[in-house]
């Protein structure tokens, strides 16, 4: 794998699609991020997609959220720099205390719902775990703005079913 902009080596592709790609990244002596970056030479709107998961990423910034930490555009690639969190997803893993999970998540959804947002993909693999087995949303690739909470409630409700 070769460095992406910003100086950032990959060390592990963690998932993504076929117009962008996730991975694992750090900088010599500095700590991992996760890079959600387009492929070399990609489309305009493949780069303009990230610009805008980027810019309502900004917007929901607060606890429960991944950290956007930096957006790079440079040499044909749009590149979100996030926060590394190091728990991994809770599709790949049981949570170790559900109702902290329960009422974080909820806090973290309404809060982004009191800012106008949608996620809109609320899903067990866009749930991160901290250590303390806090949760922190990520994957706003789908999120809108709006005042429609009906979605974000369904999903919501589907996923206290299964913590």
């Amino acid at each position: 794998m070769s460095e992406l902009p910003g100086g950032w080596t990959p060390e592990a592709v963690l998932g993504g699609q076929a117009d962008r790609v996730v991975m694992r990244a750090r900088r010599p002596g500095e700590a991992p991020v996760v890079v959600k970056a387009t492929p070399p030479g990609a489309g305009w709107r493949s780069r303009a997609a990230l610009r805008r998961e980027a810019r309502l990423l900004e917007a929901a910034q607060g606890d429960g959220v991944v950290h956007l930490l930096d957006v790079l555009d440079r040499q044909g690639r749009t590149v979100l720099v996030l926060a590394f969190v190091p728990a991994g997803a809770l599709a790949d893993r049981t949570a170790p205390d559900p109702d902290l999970v329960v009422a974080h998540l909820t806090t973290a959804v309404e809060r982004l719902h009191r800012l106008g947002l949608g996620h809109g993909a609320l899903r067990p693999e866009h749930i991160l775990l901290e250590p303390d087995g806090r949760p922190v949303l990520c994957g706003f690739g789908a999120a809108h703005r709006s005042r429609d909470r009906d979605p974000d409630a369904t999903a919501l409700a589907a996923l206290i079913r299964t913590v």
